[in-house]
């Protein structure tokens, strides 16, 4: 049997018994990975919602912190327009599709005035939409001009193949409401975009199984690559920025996987 890296083509960025990150596109890596391959599919992808905008803080404001950048990096604005945007959102959906086993699970956080495409488009290739997720922030940032609420909540979209069927769903580990609340990763930040483990470690113990494979084609600095390798999970990671991958690899480097097996 071929290994990932045969079949890729190419060198990992990093490696070790529970997994492998990719430094590289996302599209052009998942038309390598086999069909029906991997039993758990969460990441971040891009939003295209990146803005030359810099709000700035006024000297007097109650809140010190610094000034905050719209700007998130190349990697956001790679596209002319939201027609171009959607189409390359369809190709990548279409890959996770592909190599998620039936019965299992797709997540990803998106931006919500492009919900509709492709909850759509993923409906049409038999995926079942579920109740959206959430992740409340216990720390959400200030608003500086006085003109509306503080955004304290991301929605991640959350799909099954197939079908909903009982099994493929921790319901052992008890009941759970359908968000949980965590602080933004303020110190040590390491990626404009970065989200809090705890929302991805629940839905990763709730959503998988211990040795499942669990991919993030758009891994940044590989947070939920660490998550699923600290529970015990193996993990397929893509990125496409050098520096957001050694980052990520120096962070799995670090992270050791569960010395006692555990069901979940």
């Amino acid at each position: 049997m071929l290994s990932l890296i045969e079949i890729v083509g190419q060198d990992p960025a990093y490696r070790d018994s529970q997994g492998i990150l990719y430094c590289g596109d996302a599209l052009e890596i998942l038309r390598k990975l086999p069909s029906e391959s991997v039993d758990l599919i969460l990441t971040d992808p891009p939003f295209m919602i990146s803005q030359e905008t810099v709000i700035r803080r006024a000297p007097h404001h109650k809140y010190k912190g610094k000034d905050i950048s719209l700007d998130f990096g190349e990697w956001d604005k790679q596209w002319a327009d939201d027609n171009e945007y959607l189409e390359w959102c369809k190709k990548w959906l279409a890959e996770c599709v592909r190599v998620l086993k039936d019965y299992k699970h797709l997540l990803f956080f998106f931006d919500k005035r492009k919900i509709s495409y492709v909850w759509d488009y993923l409906e049409s290739l038999g995926m079942v939409g579920r109740s959206p997720l959430h992740w409340v922030k216990s720390n959400p940032a200030p608003q500086g001009r006085k003109v509306s609420f503080m955004k304290a909540v991301e929605m991640c979209l959350w799909f099954t193949k197939k079908a909903v069927k009982q099994g493929y769903f921790n319901w052992q580990l008890g009941q759970h409401p359908d968000y949980v609340v965590a602080s933004i990763p303020v110190h040590g930040r390491l990626h404009p975009t970065q989200k809090a483990e705890k929302p991805l470690e629940v839905w990763i113990r709730y959503l998988s199984q211990e040795n499942d494979t669990v991919l993030d084609p758009f891994a940044g600095s590989g947070t939920t690559l660490v998550v699923a390798k600290r529970l015990g999970r193996r993990f397929i990671g893509i990125e496409i920025d050098p520096n957001y991958c050694k980052v990520a690899a120096e962070r799995l480097a670090l992270t050791q996987p569960p010395i006692f097996p555990t069901d979940t």
